[in-house]
C-alpha cells in the first residue's frame, strides 16, 4: 500500500512533458467522447446531466492550473459515479490534457461572450463591408467571407489578418479610408457575425499547438526578438487572454511592424503556413502554460494537503527529490492531470486507508505546488 501512495508522485516523474505541450481541438473533442464524458456531461446541448456542462463558458483566466484543480476536485465523485453505473473509469496522458484544454479553448471557453448586432456594425463601421462582400469581392479582389474558411480555426485567423494589413493599406489609402485598430471585443463581435452567416454557418471550430520547437526558431528569423526585448519581453508577460486577444494585439501591431520594415528596407514579415501556430505555440508555452506558482508557498501546500505522510525522501519509497531531479523536464499541470487520471485511484483507497482527506485545490495552490515539485529537480524557489 505504501509503494502504492508513493507511486503517485514518483510517476509523475515518469510523465514529464517537452519543452511544449501540444494541444489539438479535434483530438480533445474525441477524447470526451471515447472516455465516456458526454455519459455524464452535456457539452454543445449534447450529453448527461449528472456532470457540470463543460460547454459552459468559464472565466477569461481559465488556465491550465484552473483545469487541474478542479478535475482533482471532481475526481473523487466522479469516480464513485462510474462504480455506481458499472462504468471503467478512464485514464488521460499529459498529451490528452492538452487537448482536452485546446477543446475547452476551441470552444470558447476563453473568449468573453460576443454579439452578432455589434458585430455587424463594428464591420460596417471599420469599412470593411466596403471591399469584402459576403459572396463575393467588392474592391481590389478582397476575398469574400464565404471564402474565410478560417473563420472557425482562430489562429488561421489571426495569420490571415496580419497578412492582409499591406494589401488592406494599400486598398484603403486608394479609397481614401482611414485604418482602424480594433478592441478584442470588437473582434470578437466581428467573428461571431461572420460566423454566423449562411456562408460560413456550420464550420467546426479548430485549435491546434504544435510541439516541434519552430517557434522559437521563427520569432527570431521573423526579427520579433529585434524589439521584443525588456519591458518588451513577450516571454515574461503573464497573459490571460484569448485566442482573440492574441489576433487582436496582431492586428493592431502590423502599422508599427510594417513602418519598422519599410524604415530599415525590409520586407513586411509574412507568416506561411503554420508559421502562426509555430509562433502561437512557441508563446502560449512561455505564457499561458507556464506555471506560475511559488515554490515557498508550494512546500506549505505540500505539508496541508498531507503529502508529507507519504511522499517524503526515505519514508515509503525512492527519494523524490532524486527521481525528479534526473528527469531534467518540467512539471506542468498537465503532468497533475494525467497523474490523478493515471494512478488516482489506487491514491484515494491508500488514503482511505490512512484515514487521509482526499487533498482538494485551488488554481492558486496546484500552481504552487507545481512549482513546487519544479524547486525539487534544481529550479529556484522565486516569487511569481
Amino acid at each position: 500500500m505504501r509503494f502504492l501512495l508513493f507511486s503517485t508522485l514518483f510517476l509523475l516523474a515518469g510523465a514529464l512533458s517537452a519543452k511544449v505541450v501540444a494541444g489539438d481541438s479535434k483530438r480533445g473533442s474525441e477524447l470526451i467522447k471515447s472516455q465516456g464524458c458526454v455519459n455524464c456531461h452535456r457539452i454543445g446541448g449534447e450529453g448527461g446531466s449528472a456532470g457540470p456542462d463543460l460547454g459552459k463558458a468559464r472565466s477569461r483566466n481559465y488556465t491550465p492550473a484552473s483545469m487541474a484543480s478542479a478535475m482533482w476536485n471532481h475526481a473523487p465523485a466522479m469516480w464513485s459515479s462510474m462504480e455506481k453505473m458499472g462504468a471503467s473509469k478512464p485514464r488521460m496522458s499529459e498529451t490528452q490534457a492538452g487537448d482536452l484544454f485546446a477543446y475547452f479553448q476551441s470552444i470558447r471557453y476563453f473568449d468573453k461572450p460576443g454579439d452578432a448586432a455589434r458585430g455587424s456594425r463594428v464591420f460596417a463601421a471599420s469599412k470593411c463591408g466596403e471591399c469584402h462582400g459576403r459572396a463575393s469581392a467588392l474592391f481590389g479582389g478582397a476575398p469574400p467571407i464565404a471564402a474565410w474558411k478560417s473563420v472557425a480555426a482562430p489562429i488561421a485567423f489571426a495569420q490571415q489578418m496580419w497578412n492582409h494589413y499591406p494589401q488592406m493599406e494599400a486598398a484603403m489609402a486608394q479609397r481614401k479610408i482611414h485604418w482602424s485598430a480594433l478592441t478584442s471585443q470588437e473582434l470578437t463581435d466581428i467573428l461571431v457575425y461572420v460566423q454566423g452567416l449562411p456562408e460560413t454557418r456550420g464550420m467546426s471550430r479548430e485549435f491546434s499547438l504544435v510541439s516541434d520547437g519552430r517557434g522559437e526558431a521563427l520569432f527570431t528569423e521573423k526579427g520579433c526578438l529585434g524589439c521584443h526585448q525588456g519591458s518588451l519581453d513577450l516571454k515574461k508577460r503573464q497573459v490571460s487572454g484569448t485566442v482573440t486577444d492574441f489576433a487582436t494585439a496582431m492586428w493592431n501591431h502590423a502599422p508599427s511592424m510594417a513602418a519598422v520594415a519599410k524604415k530599415f528596407s525590409k520586407p513586411y514579415p509574412r507568416l506561411e503556413g503554420t508559421e502562426m501556430r509555430d509562433l502561437m505555440s512557441y508563446l502560449w508555452d512561455q505564457q499561458l502554460y507556464a506555471e506560475r506558482g511559488n515554490a515557498t508557498r508550494g512546500v506549505k501546500v505540500f505539508e496541508k494537503k498531507n503529502c508529507v505522510s507519504c511522499h517524503t525522501a526515505g519514508g515509503t519509497g525512492p527519494d523524490l527529490k532524486s527521481q525528479l531531479a534526473a528527469r531534467g523536464g518540467p512539471v506542468r499541470s498537465f503532468s497533475m492531470m494525467a497523474v490523478l487520471w493515471q494512478h488516482g485511484p489506487q491514491m484515494l483507497e491508500g488514503m482511505k486507508a490512512k484515514k487521509l482527506a482526499w487533498p482538494a485545490f485551488t488554481e492558486a495552490e496546484m500552481s504552487d505546488l507545481v512549482a513546487y515539485l519544479n524547486s525539487l529537480q534544481g529550479g529556484a524557489k522565486g516569487a511569481d
